[in-house]
């Protein structure tokens, strides 16, 4: 649920273009995942890899990624891209444990036949489940002139 005292200043982000953001970063982590697999291909004397751990180092990397950049700057690449900021509800950076939180929360957003998105258009405040959980906001910012 949004704090009582939220003070997040931006217009929230539209859900259009936070899933065109996501679309970039995606393309940037298939990128990523196509390298880690070419080498664990090659480590493989060029068989293919069935292992457990695969997708949970394939979910590592995406994971490290979306953290480290909401971290650092409360952007990912896409989010530049598309003028987005992913803010705490008093319009700051978010902590390791909202990012944690949003980590853990945006795939079942999704994997509920995004459900977790359109949470969007009925919550007043038009936050996504991972971003309500996580008490966090992604705002709309301003074009640079």
């Amino acid at each position: 649920m949004p704090s009582a005292s939220a003070k997040v200043s931006a217009p929230p982000a539209g859900i259009l273009r936070r899933l065109g953001a996501l679309c970039y970063d995606l393309l940037l982590l298939i990128a990523v995942w196509m390298a880690t697999l070419f080498v664990g291909v090659l480590a493989n004397q060029g068989e293919a890899i069935s292992a457990w751990w695969v997708p949970a180092l394939l979910y590592a990397e995406a994971a490290a990624y979306f953290a480290y950049s909401w971290l650092q700057s409360g952007q990912t690449l896409g989010m530049r891209t598309w003028h987005l900021k992913v803010v705490d509800a008093g319009g700051g950076p978010i902590t390791w444990q909202a990012a944690t939180i949003r980590l853990l929360v945006a795939p079942l957003s999704m994997l509920a036949g995004g459900l977790g998105y359109a949470a969007y258009y009925w919550s007043p405040s038009q936050q996504t489940w991972h971003d309500q959980l996580s008490d966090t906001y992604v705002v709309q910012l301003p074009k640079p002139s």
